[in-house]
């Protein structure tokens, strides 16, 4: 009972600190909470784990440790820091777990393949322009209790505490020149893209009319969506690389669909 109610009273100090937009009292993740964020982002042995206000290194030392990543902490306070060290030291992970001090408004992350939040909503919304701007396509955010305002999350747990997976999605808004290889020959499509984070919407003018863009998907840097012209579906999946669009379409019905390249490239937009 004592400890569910230091529990609450911390989560209230959070919260009005979150409405004055002050700074928080160090809080840390439990465990438990520390799990559940590396298990929704599916890290693993060939990521790159950083923890933006890392604390006493908790959440690098469980990626370090229970799934093999490479962890980063940044943390202000030189006091954590020193002490996220010797935890690591004591976990046996000071291989695989570093700490840095200084302000996560200046870190450089591009070197990161999953990232971790646990901070409050004001701070979130802030750093999301920074995040947006330098983590890869495909980059794996988790914020613990507070996600960002007009982002909607690729997925939202709730275990014991709230939390919200965000993938970094690619760049596609704009123009396109798509060139395919279909069954009946090559076809070339101007196609525009319009782009909300990961949710995306488009089509492709044709001599004589336009082609909606149906299923259209956008994960990291793979993107899928169907065209159909003259009664028959063409499945696009692709992979995105700066500025080209490379991938397989299947045209066709039943089992045997056909299977051939496309590729797109972007184009000056004539709007500006």
């Amino acid at each position: 009972m004592i400890r569910a109610s230091l529990a609450l009273a911390l989560c209230a100090i959070a919260a009005c600190a979150a409405a004055l937009d002050v700074p928080t009292p160090y809080i840390p993740s439990t465990p438990m909470n520390a799990d559940e964020m590396l298990r929704l982002a599916g890290a693993g042995p060939r990521d790159v784990v950083y923890d933006l206000g890392s604390g006493d290194g908790r959440i690098v030392i469980a990626a370090a440790r229970d799934y093999g990543a490479r962890g980063v902490g940044v943390e202000i306070d030189a006091a954590l820091v020193a002490q996220s060290v010797e935890n690591a030291r004591r976990a046996g992970v000071a291989d695989r777990a570093e700490f840095r001090r200084g302000d996560v408004f200046k870190a450089e992350l591009g070197d990161a393949t999953v990232v971790t939040l646990y901070l409050l909503a004001s701070l979130v919304e802030r750093l999301k322009p920074k995040l947006l701007a330098e983590l890869k396509p495909g980059t794996r955010i988790v914020a613990h209790d507070y996600g960002f305002a007009d982002w909607k999350p690729d997925r939202q747990v709730t275990i014991s505490k709230t939390f919200y997976l965000y993938v970094v999605p690619a760049r596609i808004d704009g123009p396109w020149r798509l060139e395919a290889e279909l069954p009946v020959g090559r076809r070339t499509y101007d196609i525009r893209f319009e782009q909300r984070y990961q949710e995306i919407r488009g089509g492709a003018r044709v001599a004589g009319g336009y082609l909606p863009a149906f299923e259209s998907r956008l994960s990291g840097d793979r993107i899928s969506f169907v065209l159909v012209e003259d009664d028959v579906s063409h499945r696009y999946e692709g992979r995105v690389r700066d500025e080209v669009i490379e991938g397989i379409v299947r045209s066709g019905a039943g089992a045997r669909l056909a299977e051939h390249r496309w590729r797109a490239v972007r184009v000056k937009d004539p709007a500006g």
